[in-house]
């Protein structure tokens, strides 16, 4: 029995390694589809992938941050022009052109989209299909549910601008978080260390005197 499972682990590890190295020597999908390309490895098309990805998901997350930190004030200029009897629409082409930032410019393109025709129940579909942020969802709900069943959309503004607020402080409450334990980093592992050596150092220089 254990030499079975020995044999199966060996054969396993094998074919693993097999594995492995043929798809180290495997080309990229560029140089199979152009041969007179340059040969690209092919872990190094996979790291280069990853890389990718990577760097997509955190430019993503960084531009949902600024829309977050620009909703709240947007938000309210858009209420406080609603309550001032402007529509929707003037709403829109009087707040969006008159600001600047990521929201602002698809705010911009939404009304944009309306002077040529377009419905805005599907423009704000088409907003948080763009920015798939969630309190630019929410507000693009909250307009289509104005503007279906006849809802006040100035105190539902308004009252996501209070949520998007909240959301704010708790954010830089978990930024905060996260740069004190970075701060202990080089606490710990470089003045800690530094402390204790100046301590030591003239206890050991005076335990190796000789006073003979």
């Amino acid at each position: 029995m254990i030499s079975l499972i020995w044999s199966l682990t060996l054969a396993a590890g094998i074919r693993f390694i097999a594995n492995y190295a043929l798809a180290l020597s495997r080309p990229s999908l560029l140089a199979r589809l152009n041969p007179k390309s340059r040969q690209v490895p092919f872990w190094q098309t996979e790291l280069e992938i990853w890389r990718q990805k990577l760097s997509s998901r955190v430019e993503m997350k960084a531009k949902h941050r600024r829309v977050l930190y620009e909703l709240p004030e947007l938000l309210e200029m858009l209420a406080v022009a609603l309550s001032a009897g402007d529509s929707l629409f003037a709403a829109l082409a009087r707040v969006s052109f008159k600001a600047e930032g990521v929201f602002a410019t698809e705010l911009q393109k939404v009304f944009l989209a309306l002077e040529l025709g377009g419905d805005m129940l599907t423009e704000m579909n088409a907003l948080a299909k763009r920015l798939p942020q969630r309190q630019v969802v929410e507000f693009a709900s909250k307009v289509n549910l104005g503007i279906s069943r006849g809802s006040p959309l100035v105190e539902m503004i308004l009252e996501q601008s209070k949520t998007a607020r909240a959301e704010i402080r708790n954010d830089l409450l978990r930024q905060a978080g996260r740069n004190e334990t970075r701060m202990l980093v080089p606490l710990v592992f470089l003045i800690l260390p530094v402390t204790v050596l100046f301590a030591i150092y003239p206890s050991l220089q005076l335990l190796n005197v000789s006073y003979i």
